[in-house]
């Protein structure tokens, strides 16, 4: 059988091809997935003094001497974007304000205007700059079941095709908005579509390559999806304007639309659902593709295997999730470690993106080194997972970011240089982590169970990326409590790990009965191939 796994699973020249047509729309809901980052990023303001200033700095990019005035010493409150001095007869001078007590601000000057903050008056309202974020990980809560069930009923081409092409069109109406609430909206139902791109692309790949190489699938996906974050920043930097950027960046998502004829299909996918012509056809292109002769009857063969077995999968029916649950401690221990694990991970990653413009210097800058921290996680849990461990790995990985963040409060200046490489050592370890948790969580829960279960646990992490846009609201409370909370939680995590055995090298369980037996927790006698 060594012929099929070289033409329908593992590595070849149309392996490789489909990992180039993959790299394009992961590459694009890389820059789109974040994009809240920048589109919606914070913009300095002050108030409008009319006594001192004409309405020409209420519209269009202000003059450094505009923004900062010699009377604004005397007519805005220092450390304070929201309030102002009352005037006392209406005159510019410094007599003619009084600073003992301030005025909330009417009206609002800002630095620059290329951001929906500005366009849209989210002045001092900075819940409802945050909500961006929050509505749009919404969104991608919204979008798994959704797209999960395109995915299985019309095929993993579909999926990919309607999501990519999808979020590019709202994306691109999105840049038209007239309102925050319009924006809002847009956003929300440009994720619901949109946010299911990667699923369905690691889906695809992983059919192609076989499951047992689904760390390579996702050092090949991983590369296009960090390449696409930042590119989100050198767009926003060239263009300056949200609406530029939006009508630049979604229109190559109709590129997509090409992709029914010339991406293949899954194999597996199409075998299940009875298309066995076309899967012939396929995995006849796949083998001439790579240089390797079938026999008919060994295609035959393969074919009848596949579908023998979806049958008897879909016959054989276990104890309800539900039961087990109750059942067994081994389930309810993994499960709930696997929920926290999720959840803490997702909403790191996230925060550390939503926290990029409080660092010093450049935050477009600062965005692209994030996104370049990306790629030496993912070599490194390519070339780690298989040899170190999964659960050393994902520890290691979960106290570097701990260690990381916890220690820039504790820096004499956080805005040093020193700050900036601890927080792209925590981004580091957060994507590490973050990777390896789909490798290892699939391979704690039974065969049978194992994709619902993994399906749960990136649920659950979609509450943390909810979650994670809301953090620089903690900033109110001190500075230091928004990059000290994203420390903690991966400390949590990485003490959760000693509750759940390693499963490299080990045989992985059939049923909900094997966790609770020592055999699944314990070094197996045969390994797995």
């Amino acid at each position: 059988m060594e012929m099929e796994k070289e033409c329908v699973a593992g590595w070849g020249r149309w392996q490789a091809r489909i990992a180039v047509l993959l790299a394009l729309p992961v590459m694009l809901t890389g820059m789109y997935g974040t994009n809240y980052v920048f589109l919606a990023a914070r913009t300095p303001h002050r108030c409008h003094i009319p006594e001192c200033e004409d309405n020409s700095t209420l519209s269009g990019p202000v003059p450094a001497d505009a923004w900062s005035p010699s009377w604004s010493t005397w007519a805005l409150p220092p450390d304070s974007e929201c309030h102002r001095r009352p005037t006392l007869d209406g005159v510019c001078s410094e007599v003619g304000f009084d600073n003992t007590t301030t005025l909330d601000c009417e009206d609002f000057v800002y630095q620059h205007h290329s951001s929906i903050m500005s366009e849209f008056g989210l002045a001092c309202q900075e819940w409802k700059r945050t909500l961006v974020g929050t509505v749009h990980n919404v969104g991608m809560l919204v979008s798994l079941p959704i797209m999960g069930y395109v995915s299985d009923r019309w095929g993993r081409r579909t999926a990919l095709v309607t999501s990519g092409t999808g979020a590019g069109l709202v994306g691109l109406c999105k840049s038209f908005a007239g309102s925050y609430p319009t924006y809002l909206a847009a956003e929300f139902f440009e994720t619901v579509l949109g946010a299911s791109v990667y699923p369905a692309a690691f889906v695809l790949m992983i059919e192609w390559l076989g499951v047992e190489q689904r760390i390579l699938a996702s050092l090949l996906l991983g590369i296009p999806l960090s390449a696409g974050a930042a590119m989100l920043a050198l767009l926003d930097y060239l263009t300056g304007y949200w609406r530029t950027w939006a009508r630049i960046a979604y229109p190559p998502s109709f590129l997509l639309l090409l992709y029914p004829w010339i991406l293949p299909e899954s194999i597996r996918w199409l075998v299940a659902g009875g298309k066995v012509n076309e899967a012939v056809r396929v995995i006849k292109q796949a083998a001439k593709a790579n240089r390797v002769t079938i026999p008919d009857d060994t295609l035959d063969k393969m074919l009848s295997k596949d579908q023998v077995t979806d049958k008897v999968e879909a016959i054989v029916q276990e104890e309800s999730l539900f039961k087990a649950f109750i059942k067994y401690s081994a389930l309810r221990r993994r499960l709930l470690v696997c929920f926290a694990w999720w959840t803490c991970a997702v909403f790191v990653f996230y925060g550390l993106a939503v926290r990029a413009h409080a660092l010093a210097g450049s935050a477009h800058a600062n965005y692209a080194l994030l996104a370049a921290a990306e790629l030496p996680a993912l070599v490194l849990n390519t070339l780690l997972l298989d040899r170190a461990g999964r659960r050393p790995l994902l520890t290691a990985a979960f106290l570097l970011t701990a260690v990381a963040l916890i220690a820039i409060p504790c820096l004499p200046d956080q805005n040093s240089g020193l700050g900036t490489a601890l927080f792209l050592a925590g981004k580091m370890g957060a994507t590490m982590a973050l990777n390896a948790l789909y490798v290892y969580t699939a391979e704690l829960f039974p065969t049978r169970a194992r994709q619902r279960l993994l399906a749960a646990c990136s649920t659950c992490g979609r509450v943390g990326a909810i979650l994670a846009p809301q953090t620089p609201l903690l900033a109110a409370y001190g500075t230091w409590v928004p990059t000290t909370l994203l420390g903690a939680l991966p400390l949590l995590s990485a003490a959760l790990t000693r509750l759940v055995p390693d499963t490299l090298g080990r045989r992985l369980p059939d049923s909900f009965a094997d966790l609770d037996s020592s055999a699944s927790d314990i070094s197996a006698s045969t390994a797995l191939p």
